[in-house]
């Protein structure tokens, strides 16, 4: 180092002669194109060719064959690598062994961050050195310290090199405000500073999904909503934020049974509901449901002011998706159950039944890994949008003696992901549906799977259809 390159980095760098003679640093004059002549300049030894810096004026060029690749790479190769400090310059680098770190701890990138499109592709962005590197022996760092420059191009460099370098073993370091890298503290806040905040402040990198027990936040409690039997206790709770499965042998009465089970929580919690009743038509069928559950009497029996109490009295608390042409999508329900949530304030979505939502299964995929993306699209709207989702399923055809039988999720129509993936399920099962003596009307409730604690457990619970009355009444239960 010449005698102006030593007193030019001292005044302007706070860099002493002790730490340039430590590194591959040298000066000498050379041609700089940016200014057009030669020019004293700060040489920067690479392994293969050097960079070279102006002064005082600022400018750069590169000669001898110049080749990218990390500054000061070989010190760092030949050291044990516990960590390795990374900055976006030569100087930068200088300025870190100043403040007291070694120098076989520190390195550059060869060029600096500088502005790009958004959509530039990283792969374009001449990273090799980076892989060259680490091919090298680089891989064996412990721990990388990022210390770039604190400007919108030395975060998107920072960036890339969290996905070059591996974000478990990447650790980087915000300066202080008005602190634009290592050199630019050094000269404001001295190299004690400095040293304390790369040694002690650097951040480990987030990583998405991975969090100690003090960093997660509390879920919101469950909101229990008691479906209406007392007699069931703690054995069945149904809450917001979740997603029930319904199966059972056509005409065992599922429709009917949770027609009767949301009428009451509707009416105890006052929850508006929104109902995809594909094959139970609105008008008259589900509407003859819900005017009975509220007056106790059969439709036959009310006279023609309940009917239309009745009727103001759905209209308030319910909402209906019907599909103009009877083909609904799961995309489509959605979209209208969203509305349904949104404007009306809906909290609870149901389909009834499955099987009438039109299939937009990919051409690849497995009908398995689609009930298994449907499923997982409806528990991630149940959660977003705060409400209970709940879809009616038929199970596969049973033959033989298992067809009077009641079915286990696992054998709904299409996936066993309908018994994995959902977080309550149930099974209305009519043991007989005729006798010498004419109709039966005992059904047997059973609740197979309860994800949470709060939602109850799985047993099973007798219940009677009263005819006379047009609901079902909690008769007995048992746990199973």
């Amino acid at each position: 180092m010449s005698p102006d390159a030593v007193a030019w980095a001292r005044g302007e760098r706070s860099l002493s002669e002790a730490t340039l003679a430590r590194l591959p640093v040298g000066s000498g004059t050379v041609f700089f194109p940016d200014v057009g002549q030669k020019r004293s300049g700060v040489f920067f030894q690479y392994r293969e060719g050097w960079k070279a810096r102006a002064y005082p004026e600022k400018a750069f060029v590169a000669g001898g064959g110049f080749k990218l690749c990390f500054w000061n790479l070989d010190a760092v190769l030949q050291g044990d690598m516990a960590r390795v400090f990374i900055v976006e310059g030569e100087l930068d680098a200088c300025a870190l062994v100043e403040a007291g770190v070694p120098p076989q701890y520190v390195l550059s990138v060869p060029n600096g961050a500088k502005e790009r499109p958004a959509d530039d592709p990283k792969e374009q962005r001449g990273y090799d050195y980076v892989q060259d590197a680490l091919r090298a022996g680089l891989s064996r760092a412990k721990k990388f310290i990022w210390c770039g420059d604190a400007d919108s191009p030395g975060h998107a460099l920072r960036a890339d090199m969290v996905r070059l370098l591996g974000a478990a073993r990447f650790h980087f370091v915000d300066w202080p405000d008005g602190i634009k890298d290592a050199n630019d503290m050094l000269r404001k806040d001295g190299a004690q500073d400095l040293l304390d905040l790369i040694t002690n402040g650097a951040q480990p990198w987030p990583i998405e999904g991975l969090y100690r027990l003090s960093e997660l936040p509390d879920p919101p409690q469950l909101v229990l909503w008691n479906p209406g039997f007392a007699e069931w206790e703690s054995k069945v709770r149904l809450a917001p934020r979740t997603l029930s499965v319904v199966t059972g042998h056509p005409g065992h009465g599922k429709t009917a049974m949770w027609a009767q089970i949301w009428f009451q929580v509707v009416k105890q919690y006052s929850v508006p509901a929104c109902i995809a009743s594909f094959e139970t038509r609105p008008k008259p069928h589900y509407r003859r449901i819900l005017r009975t559950l509220l007056t106790g009497k059969l439709e036959k029996d009310m006279e023609f002011g309940e009917h239309k109490k009745a009727d103001q009295w759905i209209d308030d608390r319910y909402l209906f998706v019907v599909h103009p042409e009877q083909n609904p999508s799961l995309e489509w329900f959605l979209d209208k159950a969203e509305v349904a949530v949104v404007r009306h304030g809906a909290r609870i979505v149901q389909a009834d039944p499955w099987n009438r939502m039109e299939a937009s299964r990919a051409r690849d995929e497995t009908e398995t890994e689609y009930i298994g993306r449907c499923l997982r699209n409806l528990h991630a709207f149940a959660h977003d949008m705060n409400v209970h989702v709940q879809i009616l399923a038929h199970p596969a055809k049973m033959g033989g003696d298992r067809k009077n039988h009641p079915p286990l999720l696992e054998d709904i129509s299409g996936s066993k992901n309908w018994d994995n993936m959902v977080d309550q399920g149930f099974v209305v099962h009519r043991p007989k549906m005729f006798d010498e003596t004419g109709r039966k009307t005992e059904a047997d409730f059973y609740h197979r799977k309860a994800r949470f604690d709060e939602l109850g457990y799985p047993c099973l619970l007798k219940m009677n259809y009263k005819l006379s009355e047009g609901r079902y009444v909690s008769s007995d239960y048992s746990d199973y």
